[in-house]
């Protein structure tokens, strides 16, 4: 899947909603203080992998706690796959 920068850090805030359950999230906002634990991040993983079609691994989202770190490193990661 291609996405832009823009349209990668719209696809990580959704997802961010959809797992955190709250409206609104910035891409500074950091997983951990809006109440994101390991469970969370789990499944959070889980949607990433199946709406880009990449691997993220868990210590990834540990790593780049707010959307713009994920997206970043989504970006640099797997630059020719998304």
């Amino acid at each position: 899947m291609s996405e832009t920068r823009e349209g990668l850090l719209r696809t990580v805030g959704e997802v961010w909603h959809e797992v955190l359950g709250i409206d609104g999230i910035g891409p500074e906002d950091d997983f951990f203080d809006l109440g994101g634990d390991s469970v969370v991040a789990a499944r959070l993983s889980a949607l990433l992998r199946e709406r880009l079609g990449v691997e993220v691994p868990l210590l990834m989202v540990f790593d780049n706690p707010t959307v713009a770190e994920l997206a970043a490193e989504l970006e640099k990661a797997h630059a020719d796959r998304i």
